[in-house]
C-alpha cells in the first residue's frame, strides 16, 4: 500500500514538473511573440517619427528662409529711405548755398522742414525695421507651431 502511495505521489510530482514545464514553453513562446512584436512596432514608430521629425526640420528651414528673405526686403525698404534722406540733404544744401534775400526767414523754415523731414525718415526707418523683424519672427514661429 504504501508502493502505492509513493508511485502516485511521484507521478503527481512527475505530472506537475511536466505541466510546469509545459505551461513555461508556452509563457516563453508568448514572450519571445511579444518581444517580435514591440521590435516590429518600435521600427515603426520610429520610421514614422523620423518623418515627422524631417518634416519638422524642412519647415524650420522654410520659416528660417522666408525670415531671410522678408529681412532683404526690410534692406530693401532702407535703400529707399536713404534716398529721401539724400534728397533732403540736398533741398538743404541748395537753400543754403543760395544768396541772401528776402527771403532768408522762409529759408531758414524750409531748411528747418528739411530736417525734420529726414528725422521723421529715420523715425519711420526704425519703425518700419522693428515693425519688419516682429512680424518676420513671429510669421516664422507661428509656421513652426502651425506644423
Amino acid at each position: 500500500m504504501k508502493l502505492k502511495v509513493w508511485a502516485t505521489a511521484l507521478a503527481l510530482c512527475v505530472a506537475f514538473a511536466a505541466g510546469y514545464r509545459y505551461s513555461a514553453a508556452l509563457y516563453g513562446a508568448d514572450i519571445a511573440a511579444l518581444h517580435e512584436d514591440y521590435a516590429t512596432r518600435a521600427q515603426s514608430l520610429e520610421v514614422k517619427y523620423r518623418e515627422k521629425e524631417r518634416g519638422y526640420a524642412q519647415s524650420l528651414v522654410d520659416a528660417w528662409e522666408a525670415r531671410d528673405k522678408a529681412l532683404a526686403r526690410v534692406d530693401d525698404l532702407g535703400a529707399d529711405l536713404e534716398r529721401v534722406r539724400k534728397q533732403a540733404a540736398d533741398a538743404r544744401s541748395r537753400l543754403s548755398a543760395t544768396g541772401a534775400g528776402t527771403c532768408d526767414a522762409e529759408r531758414e523754415r524750409l531748411a528747418r522742414c528739411a530736417g525734420l523731414v529726414e528725422r521723421g525718415a529715420e523715425l519711420v526707418r526704425r519703425g518700419v525695421d522693428l515693425s519688419e523683424r516682429v512680424a518676420i519672427d513671429k510669421d516664422a514661429i507661428a509656421k513652426i507651431v502651425s506644423q
